[in-house]
């Protein structure tokens, strides 16, 4: 047995004085103390502190222009030497003005309810000062209804009182619900509680051990079992020996109490007293609430070990406990939630409450309601009790590998990777979730930011502009805000992850450097050059557009428009067409053009321009978050980004997607005859771009460069090898997550 092993027990009785005589355990239990007897002691203090021979007199005046209540209210009130009592004609009193201990009442008549009255005073009013005053107007108000509709007193209070309904719930048991509810809540937090303070403090100190290496000379004397299960039962202990410390305290609070004591209160704790007062069910409740919390802290303890034991600093010892904490933290709230004395427990719910870790809160919060059964009771603790030798045993090899840094050797065979090639893996890795963390925290910001400004810009704007602007207007002008703050604050996080030159890493390839024949800013490009790309590049996104809306959109069912929803027309005011045409065309190719070209591909040209035109096109596409746009943009992506590669200017991009949603703008706020001559002028640049294109095409080096712009290659070993480890990155995976069902909702409103 482990628990004969003289050194076990030399580590166990060290661990608990080392824990002990830590001074922040006494801090706390000092506080704690403190805390306890003043709790229990309150009313006794607030009782000897209390100054009976002068008590507080408030005044009251009453503003009772009608003569309704003040004669019969100065009447019932005499009694009372707390209150002066007198008539005003007008409340002048301000928050300045008005006395301490000084009420004033406005009476106004009121049909329905016979008065009604404003009680108003410069802070809140004792209640035992407040509630007399409220009954005597209860009382009145009553009197006045009884004479008005001619029936009793007695009557009208009756009608006045709450239906007293008798609850019976056959196939529950409901007696004392109220009680079982809140005992539930209670012990719940209360495990959850204990789950986390014994969690931290096993991470931490196992964390600790580790970096001093003082673990290594003890496993050299006691194996690793030996030492697990002295730090999982030291622990126990530990928590133990603080809950008797709690009820020593308690007790210590009531002595004093009954040695201090002022007030009449018999405080004494008799077996026949606590069995008159609680039920079986909660005696029952407490009992399975110790057994399954000792159980299942044991098996967590045997888990945070391990978890622990394989991290590299107490930091990282911290962040271990999450996932853990995580599953109590569900586990806490699914009791609050799916537990209730007033409904029948699914079948599902019994099936969960067996699982070991869980059974600790559902088991016992089905007891208290009384819907636990014994074959559930037997199977859930055969279960735990079973898991924690399994766990055990499986876990303490891990732990001791952990402890001393070991790895598992595997059997060399040709397939084992080299040094260098570990090496380029691990680099691979690191820089890979580095980029995932940096785009996922991009799109959280993002998304995160129209969020909050969206609520908070909702009800400011609506306040600030909704007697000088419409309701669209004001829509369109938070769509603005919101574009210019979310992009903006995600392309300064990603601003501030990009280095200034090329980093030389291990993407910095032979492969890589293939396509980065165009790299940024490489191609010095004529005032004219320019306006003929810009041209070409029209033609060919119009020409995109006509075949997506005619040919495939119809059959996708995606020809749905979503400039619809801004809701502005020919008709509409001059204000709502500039403020459309910015919010459709000026802000988007400003702001998403210096955040998912410049930002964008500046920060992944590092993995090579065919990595960074198409991730940042397919980001550009999801974050559209419908498939109509999104697939649009999706290709748009590619050809901004081309052209962004090839020429290094923003603002050729900028000027393209201005061209492209300002056409869309017009097309909503024109007339008829202005939409056409519109439609004439784009066709006239459309024809001159296409003949561009027509020649570029026919000329040999400029159809090279065309090639070569996008010549994208995709090798997917480089994706397994290399791109695969971005979705490492739990940011990365998040964000995804929230793209996905941010999109589904999106496409649900606009279908």
């Amino acid at each position: 047995m482990l628990v004969n092993n003289n050194k076990v027990k030399e580590i166990i009785k060290f661990s608990l004085y080392k824990n002990i005589q830590n001074k922040w355990f006494i801090v706390f239990n000092i506080m704690t103390l403190i805390g306890i007897v003043l709790i229990v002691n309150w009313g006794n203090l607030t009782s000897l502190l209390k100054l009976k021979d002068r008590e507080k007199v408030l005044s009251i005046a009453m503003v009772d222009e009608s003569n309704l209540i003040y004669e019969s209210f100065a009447n019932d009130m005499s009694g009372d030497s707390r209150y002066v009592i007198n008539r005003i004609e007008n409340n002048d009193y301000t928050a300045d003005t008005i006395p301490d201990d000084f009420v004033v009442i406005e009476v106004q008549k009121d049909e329905e309810e016979a008065f009604g009255v404003s009680i108003i005073s410069k802070e809140g009013i004792s209640i035992d000062y407040y509630n007399p005053i409220k009954d005597s107007l209860f009382k009145i108000r009553n009197t006045l209804l009884a004479k008005k509709y001619h029936v009793s007193n007695d009557s009208l209070e009756i009608l006045q009182r709450d239906l007293t309904v008798n609850r019976i719930m056959l196939s529950v048991e409901a007696d004392d619900s109220n009680t079982k509810e809140i005992i539930k809540l209670l012990s719940s937090a209360l495990t959850y509680i204990i789950t986390v303070f014994i969690f931290s403090k096993m991470a931490n100190e196992i964390a600790s051990e580790k970096q001093s290496k003082s673990t290594e000379y003890v496993l050299t004397t006691v194996s690793a079992k030996e030492y697990l299960f002295a730090k999982i039962f030291s622990n126990i202990a530990w928590l133990t020996l603080q809950g008797l410390f709690i009820l020593a305290y308690y007790f210590i609070a009531a002595l004093v109490l009954n040695v201090t004591k002022s007030i009449d209160m018999d405080f004494s704790l008799t077996a026949s007293m606590v069995s008159s007062s609680i039920s079986s069910d909660i005696v029952y409740y407490i009992l399975a609430l110790i057994v399954y919390n000792v159980l299942n802290l044991i098996l967590l303890c045997i888990i945070q070990a391990t978890l622990a034991a394989k991290t590299s600093s107490t930091a990282e010892a911290g962040n271990s406990m999450s996932l853990l904490l995580l599953i109590m933290m569900i586990a806490y709230f699914s009791t609050i939630y799916f537990l209730s004395p007033y409904e029948k427990v699914s079948v599902l719910l019994y099936v969960i409450s067996c699982i070991p870790l869980l059974s600790a809160y559902f088991v016992p919060g089905m007891m208290v309601i009384g819907q636990a059964n014994v074959i559930q009771i037997l199977i859930s603790l055969i279960v735990l009790i079973v898991a924690i030798p399994l766990t055990f045993n499986y876990c303490s090899k891990i732990f001791k590998n952990g402890i001393l840094d070991y790895t598992k050797v595997r059997r060399k065979d040709k397939n084992v990777k080299s040094k260098e090639e570990k090496r380029k893996e691990f680099l691979n890795k690191r820089e890979m979730k580095n980029f995932g963390f940096v785009i996922g925290v991009a799109i959280i910001i993002y998304v995160g930011a129209q969020t909050l400004l969206s609520l908070v810009g909702n009800l400011t704007l609506s306040t600030l502009l909704g007697n000088v602007l419409s309701e669209t207007e004001i829509t369109m002008i938070l769509q603005i805000l919101l574009q210019i703050v979310s992009l903006g604050l995600a392309t300064i996080f990603v601003s501030s992850y990009t280095s200034k030159k090329v980093a030389n890493n291990v993407f910095d390839t032979e492969e890589n450097r293939s396509i980065n024949v165009l790299g940024i800013a490489r191609h010095k490009m004529s005032l004219k050059g320019k306006v003929k790309l810009v041209l070409v590049a029209l033609f060919l996104v119009f020409s995109l557009q006509l075949i997506l809306s005619l040919l495939l959109y119809p059959l996708l069912g995606l020809d749905y428009d979503t400039t619809d929803l801004f809701h502005v027309n020919a008709s509409s005011s001059l204000l709502s067409k500039i403020v459309l045409v910015i919010a459709l065309a000026v802000t988007p190719a400003i702001f998403e053009e210096l955040f998912f070209r410049k930002t964008m591909i500046s920060f992944s040209n590092r993995y090579g321009d065919t990595f960074a035109l198409l991730f940042s096109a397919l980001l550009f596409g999801m974050l559209h978050m419908n498939l109509s746009q999104g697939l649009f943009a999706f290709v748009m992506g590619l050809l901004f980004g081309a052209i962004y590669l090839y020429s290094g200017d923003i603002k050729l991009t900028m000027i393209i997607h201005f061209l492209n949603n300002g056409f869309a703008a017009l097309e909503l706020v024109l007339p008829e005859i202005g939409v056409m001559s519109a439609v004439a002028t784009l066709l006239i640049f459309l024809t001159i771009g296409f003949v561009l294109l027509i020649k570029m095409i026919i000329n040999k080096e400029t159809r090279e460069k065309i090639i070569t712009i996008f010549k994208i290659k995709v090798n997917m070993n480089s994706f397994r090898e290399k791109y695969k480890y971005i979705f490492a990155d739990y940011s990365f995976d998040v964000s995804l997550i929230l793209i996905f069902f941010m999109s589904i909702i999106t496409e649900k409103v606009l279908r």
